[in-house]
């Protein structure tokens, strides 16, 4: 997937250079794509997959997206000369599966582009992550809801920590259809068929980093991981949040952090912190090529929290098919070929019988799929 702070850490990088008065300059490097090489994961170990995404920036003043990366060769590498390649997935995705990496040896990324670019990230320990003791949730007086997390580190060592997660829910169409045709012939449909229930996920946008140093013990207390804005389709039906929890250093908490600070400044040029630091990747064979990206190697906390709409009052959810009507039509036998001839597509969706006739509606108010989810349920969905 394409990450917007990563653009975003080109264009302070950028204003660095030029933007220190109130007239509009625009320096070369924004006018012509400067084709950084984008760095984006974490390397774990243990009990997941590590996934490497590489892009290239795109011009500043364009507005075609970030080109994905392909045909490199990602491999993590050990002081001791132990390798373990990544296997390229598409579209600038590379991963393996579960790495078990020794803790008392250092380990860095190593990226050949097909451009034959050779890019390392510095040297570096595995960190350990304590365990998340709770992930929970609040209502704040907006009746917004606040997810939460508590941890902490009883040997005192991590300090600094990391979090991304995974947001699924689960939302409903309007109408449950039981019907299919197909050659303009009607059938009931099978449960794999079904239109009416659909779930969308999608990875954590922000930047969650918090230090531990100022505090009398290694405790992360009532931390906001995000927030679901009330009336939010995410609870709907029923909402799921998969915290994802590293240790990392401290050079890595400054520069998340400082990716944060600027990112959340974005149109106030006159507040903006200093931000050079482009991570801790390099290119061997030719220093004056830059990257974006910081690579930590970690292991793996994780918990999950669900959230169901029958807890939450009031909840203001407006259903995306409104704009539809969703008025439901009837046909009689007769006219099913008139309506549904064979080939398609079709505006319209069936949705069952009544005394004989074929009840439908609009597509948007049947087919949840078209909203932009799958109808297959997520294997840990309750």
């Amino acid at each position: 997937m394409r990450h917007p702070k990563h653009i975003l850490l080109l264009f302070f990088f950028t204003s660095l250079l030029g933007w220190h008065c109130k007239e509009v300059y625009q320096p070369p490097a924004t006018l012509h794509n400067p084709f950084l090489l984008v760095v984006d994961g974490i390397v774990l170990s243990g009990n997941d997959s590590t996934i490497i995404t590489l892009s290239r920036t795109r011009s500043l003043t364009g507005d075609t997206p970030s080109v994905r990366e392909t045909g490199a060769q990602v491999t993590v590498v050990g002081a001791t000369g132990v390798e373990y390649p990544l296997n390229e997935l598409g579209n600038g995705v590379y991963a393996i599966g579960q790495l078990h990496l020794d803790a008392t040896q250092e380990y860095q990324l190593k990226i050949v582009t097909s451009d034959n670019n050779e890019f390392r990230s510095d040297l570096d320990s595995v960190r350990t992550s304590p365990p998340i003791d709770s992930v929970y949730w609040s209502l704040d007086p907006s009746n917004n809801v606040n997810v939460l997390l508590d941890t902490h580190d009883p040997n005192n060592n991590t300090h600094y920590y990391r979090w991304e997660f995974v947001e699924t829910w689960e939302y409903h169409s309007a109408y449950n259809s039981i019907m299919i045709i197909i050659n303009d012939t009607p059938y009931f449909r099978t449960p794999d068929q079904q239109i009416y229930d659909c779930f969308f996920s999608q990875n954590s946008s922000v930047i969650d980093v918090f230090n531990t140093t100022r505090l009398s013990s290694d405790m992360v207390s009532q931390f906001q991981i995000t927030t679901v804005p009330n009336g939010s389709e995410k609870i709907s039906v029923l909402y799921s949040n998969l915290v994802k929890q590293y240790a990392i250093t401290l050079d890595a908490y400054n520069f998340w952090k400082n990716l944060k600070q600027n990112t959340e400044q974005l149109g106030t040029l006159f507040d903006l912190q200093p931000f050079t630091e482009l991570g801790n990747i390099h290119c061997l064979n030719n220093p004056a090529v830059k990257c974006i990206g910081y690579i930590s190697f970690s292991t793996l906390q994780e918990k999950r929290l669900f959230i169901s709409k029958n807890v939450l009052f009031p909840w203001n959810y407006t259903p995306y098919y409104v704009t539809a009507g969703c008025m439901v039509d009837t046909i009689p036998p007769s006219q099913v070929s008139l309506y549904f001839p064979s080939g398609g597509p079709y505006p319209y969706t069936p949705i069952g019988t009544y005394f004989g006739s074929y009840l439908l509606s609009d597509n948007l108010c049947v087919d949840c799929t078209i909203h932009g989810g799958t109808s297959v349920k997520p294997p840990f969905w309750p």
